[in-house]
């Protein structure tokens, strides 16, 4: 089955058969919140699944160099053929083509624990890497924000954005994704863009807000590592798709009774932000940090060490985007 959808002007076709439409739903679950498209797709994400053993499955290119280390595999690029491979464990394997829009995953011998590697590094990776070649550039990221104005909170695993995102959001203020935002060079100049995903929440994360409590009582599927929540069925946060940058935050966990929010230096911050790009074809790798140089340039940079009041946190960030509105 193959199911397209529409993010901000690109369409993306999602396609699967026998199963590996297991995975793909896992992928269909990370979009519903997008528009479905119908036509010719510009970007197509297809998973193949085979037989344990089963010959036929995707070849690393043989002159690939590193761009990025994960924690388990790999993640390379040849120049020559324009072709990222990742490679996770023996039996799963992802081969992106950026420019020509296309993305094959096979899984030799499809088990439970291989669902939340497919739907998410495995899709997330290839998904930003093909944007990157539209003008659509990819930020790990939360972000929220009020009257067009965005509060952005970069980060990575661990160091709180998605709680902070979380209770954020629940506060009101409009949704612009979790964990994975995009930016794009507009008429007035950067603007951000909305992936309105599932949040992906660990059980520490759930234990902060009661209304949430009957998910540690669900059992989880096996090697599922987080527990998913659409924001708009939850508590009826409204989707924002575009808004202006305004402010960056760069959350991390303290430890402290007290949170502590700081200045920031704009080069420190664009510093933290570099990992974003994969070095790939040089002229969208450069494009995509011009874009991350000018969201810094556009936004006020703070550092949030986060302490036991997240109360506290949240009101400290949320007056200082209500300050800046009002300015």
């Amino acid at each position: 089955m193959t199911l397209a959808y529409q993010l901000h002007g690109v369409r993306l076709a999602v396609a699967a058969t026998g199963e590996a439409e297991r995975a793909a739903a896992g992928v269909r679950a990370r979009l519903a919140g997008l528009p479905m498209e119908s036509g010719p797709s510009d970007l197509t994400f297809e998973i193949i699944a085979r037989g344990a053993g089963e010959a036929g499955g995707i070849e690393r290119p043989a002159g690939a160099r590193p761009v990025y280390d994960p924690p388990v595999g790999e993640v390379v690029y040849d120049d020559e053929t324009d072709r990222l491979y990742i490679g996770h464990g023996p039996r799963l394997a992802v081969l992106c083509e950026p420019g020509l829009g296309r993305t094959r995953v096979a899984v030799d011998g499809m088990k439970e624990a291989d669902l939340w590697i497919l739907s998410h590094p495995l899709f997330t990776l290839p998904l930003v890497e093909m944007l990157k070649r539209r003008g659509l550039y990819g930020l790990h990221a939360g972000g929220v924000c009020q009257d067009g104005r965005a509060l952005l909170l970069p980060g990575t695993s661990g160091s709180g954005k998605t709680t902070l995102t979380l209770a954020l959001a629940r506060t009101g203020l409009g949704f612009l994704g979790d964990d994975t935002l995009f930016l794009r060079r507009g008429p007035h100049g950067i603007e951000v863009l909305a992936f309105p995903d599932e949040f992906d929440l660990t059980d520490e994360t759930v234990a902060f807000f009661p209304e949430l409590g009957p998910l540690l009582d669900a059992g989880r599927p096996d090697g599922w590592r987080k527990r998913q929540v659409r924001p708009e069925r939850a508590w009826g946060a409204g989707i924002v798709w575009q808004a202006a940058p305004a402010l960056l935050v760069f959350p991390r966990v303290a430890g402290a009774p007290e949170s502590r929010l700081v200045p920031m230096e704009r080069g420190e911050a664009l510093l933290e932000l570099a990992p974003n790009v994969l070095l790939t074809e040089p002229r969208s790798a450069q494009a995509h940090l011009d874009a991350l140089a000018g969201l810094v340039e556009s936004s006020e940079c703070w550092r949030l060490d986060t302490g036991t009041d997240l109360d506290a946190a949240v009101r400290q960030v949320t007056e200082l985007l209500a300050a800046g509105v009002r300015a």
